[in-house]
């Protein structure tokens, strides 16, 4: 059998009846454009959960504070809990010996200058210990020190947004007025690449947006002094990704002795998130391939039906060339080959409408979309073989015609 014949065969038997190979061929089209887009919405979708992961760092634990009202702070102060403090920090530190930085934070509410006042900024007063925890690079100047803390200096490391926003003022050695306390500049950190997260728990701060303070200089209100708890969060990183799950658990027993049962924090665990998000990808690769299936299904029907209606027309055609010396497989091939050419063309048509649905999508919803070669590979697999399928029974029928029959067929 010559293959580039069969092929010339079947294009020109679907074009003789273009209209219903074009019409029998938008389920198929619709079908691979729908697994593609969903596809590219769905791997954009994961690539920026592990990004915002990655970010938090897989071989951190995150302590939170948790925000009580006060009808809810009674019960943690009846059992003498002081909330999220630094003695807590302290306690991990020493107690558990895979723990190799431990990073203690407050979010301080503070007065800014009138040039940045208008601007989401945040003011956190930290250790030396932070910028290791989060891999924090200097452009100019030093971070926060040890002797800043032990010393409690009044100086202060800005993000890069706000030291440009400052203007003159914000620039090495410059005076930085937070409420009625003035900190001297000692610090400008790198640009680094952020981007907004919908979900808390992978909530990534713009660190071009922060302005560092050593812990123990914040300005301290009546209202703060009386705050239950006196951090905002501590950054565990331990050192070996093996165990960052026995450290967690260990977080979690320390605490809860520590608070007396009560869980007025939260701990987060990336690596936890990783996992999950990993799981729940597959639940909805399964769904996608549900739908997708049931997608074209339909379409195969159409093809089928179409197919079988190409046979019947066809019946003289077919008895003459078994006449004249053709094999039942050799029409069996034949049908064949123009279902699988008809499913395929339909096929490529929607893998473009479905990457172009994908780059509309990006642009008017915002959404993160990702075209893979493998969701390309498989939705012409998934074509072709709904073609051979779907066109198995008409090919079959076709070749066991009786010659003369078909011969006598108007």
């Amino acid at each position: 059998m010559k293959w580039d014949k069969i092929l010339r065969d079947a294009w020109r038997a679907l074009f003789r009846h273009r209209l219903r190979s074009f019409l029998s061929s938008l389920g198929i089209v619709f079908a691979v454009m729908a697994v593609v887009g969903m596809l590219s919405i769905a791997e954009g979708a994961k690539q920026e959960i592990l990004d915002q992961i990655e970010r938090l760092g897989t071989n951190s634990v995150i302590v939170r504070s948790l925000q009580l009202t006060k009808a809810q702070e009674a019960d943690p102060r009846r059992r003498l809990s002081q909330g999220l403090v630094l003695s807590d920090a302290n306690a991990l530190k020493n107690t558990i010996h895979t723990i190799s930085n431990v990073a203690p934070v407050k979010e301080v509410k503070a007065s800014l200058p009138i040039s940045i006042a208008q601007d989401p900024f945040e003011i956190l007063a930290v250790t030396e210990s932070y910028q290791l925890a989060k891999n924090l690079t200097v452009r100019q100047g030093r971070f926060v020190s040890v002797t800043d803390v032990v010393r409690k200096n009044l100086v202060c490391v800005l993000g890069e947004e706000v030291s440009r926003l400052l203007g003159d003022g914000g620039h090495l050695g410059e005076a930085l007025r937070l409420e009625h306390r003035t900190y001297r500049i000692v610090g400008i950190l790198h640009k680094r690449q952020w981007k907004y997260s919908k979900s808390p728990a992978l909530a990534v701060r713009n660190y071009n947006r922060v302005i560092f303070i050593p812990m123990g200089t914040e300005v301290t209100d009546v209202h703060e002094q009386t705050r239950f708890g006196e951090i905002s969060e501590i950054w565990l990183r331990v050192a070996r990704n093996e165990n960052v799950q026995a450290c967690a658990e260990a977080v979690r027993r320390i605490l809860n002795q520590k608070h007396g049962g009560v869980e007025d924090f939260q701990v987060i665990v990336p690596q936890e998130l990783l996992i999950q998000a990993q799981k729940t990808q597959r639940i909805f690769n399964i769904i996608l391939g549900c739908i997708a299936g049931i997608s074209l299904l339909v379409g195969g029907i159409g093809i089928m039906n179409t197919m079988l209606a190409s046979v019947a027309e066809r019946t003289r055609e077919i008895g003459i060339r078994r006449a004249i010396g053709a094999a039942q497989e050799h029409i069996v091939v034949q049908f064949l080959c123009e279902a699988i050419v008809l499913t395929t063309t339909g096929g490529c048509i929607g893998i473009i409408l479905g990457a172009g649905s994908a780059v509309i999508i990006s642009k008017v919803a915002g959404w993160k979309t990702v075209l893979t070669v493998w969701s390309v590979i498989v939705s012409i697999l998934m074509a072709g073989g709904v073609g051979l399928v779907s066109g198995l029974y008409p090919a079959v029928k076709a070749a066991r015609l009786e010659p003369v029959r078909a011969l006598r067929h108007e």
